[in-house]
């Protein structure tokens, strides 16, 4: 009996260790950031608040909380500003280029967005990842760590859970 039990637990070990093997040779997730920038300008300012509304080129509006608040005193209602508004993130590589090595893990329920993407192109030198939404959107990542990137192939697919809260400065544009 002893000797069946054994081969039972070495043929289940046997069965699950590609998928085991698979997950662990995904890269180890890393934290990152997105920058965003735009131009506009001035149609409201709260000072008191550190919150600006902005109108684009287009006419599409913008309300903003400044947390980066060094150059708001310089900025006037109606005059133009550029914003810039970083993100932080962690990616976490969920199926290697070739499909395998599903890799499952929770994201933390304290944050405010997740989405997943396909990575297009990786520059190792600056750790930027140029990666394409499922809904087609596509976005840059950059690691902390460049060398977090090494890994990392094009085709692979990851998760991208952003922070909840946003740095947003303005400055007066040039």
């Amino acid at each position: 009996m002893k000797v069946k039990a054994s081969g039972i637990v070495a043929g289940a070990l046997l069965a699950f260790a590609p998928l085991v093997s698979s997950a662990a040779l995904l890269p180890a997730p890393f934290e990152g950031s997105r920058t965003m920038q735009a131009e506009g300008v001035v149609k409201s300012i709260d000072q008191a608040k550190r919150s600006l509304t902005v109108l684009d080129a287009h006419g599409g509006e913008g309300a903003f909380t400044v947390t980066d608040a060094r150059n708001l005193a310089q900025i006037r209602l109606g005059s133009k500003v550029h914003i810039r508004m970083i993100r932080n993130a962690v990616i976490r590589v969920t199926h290697a280029a070739d499909g395998q090595g599903k890799f499952a893990q929770a994201a933390p329920r304290d944050t405010a967005q997740t989405v997943t993407a396909e990575v297009a192109a990786i520059d190792r030198a600056t750790g930027v990842l140029a990666l394409k939404g499922a809904d087609g959107s596509a976005f840059h990542i950059q690691s902390r760590e460049p060398a977090a990137v090494a890994n990392i192939a094009p085709g692979m697919q990851v998760s991208v859970t952003f922070a909840p809260e946003v740095s947003v400065a303005v400055a007066p544009a040039q």
